[in-house]
């Protein structure tokens, strides 16, 4: 069990590395490149990141819960 554990602590900071990445670069990104394409791709890949990761979206058409 601490097995499983780990590997989802290991997930979710690795998660939150790639999200502070792309807040640093989204901030730099709309200091230097005034794109609104660009801002709305990479908060695009973050929404799903979160969505993803965060809110187990993907769970809701497995067939292994109850719910």
């Amino acid at each position: 069990m601490s097995e499983k554990r780990t590997a989802a602590y290991r997930l979710s900071t690795t998660i939150f590395i790639v999200l502070l990445v792309l807040t640093v670069i989204e901030y730099y990104a709309g200091l230097y490149f005034p794109s609104t394409i660009i801002l709305l791709l990479l908060a695009l890949f973050k929404a799903i990141a979160v969505v993803n990761y965060y809110m187990h979206i993907s769970r809701l058409w497995s067939q292994e819960g109850g719910h």
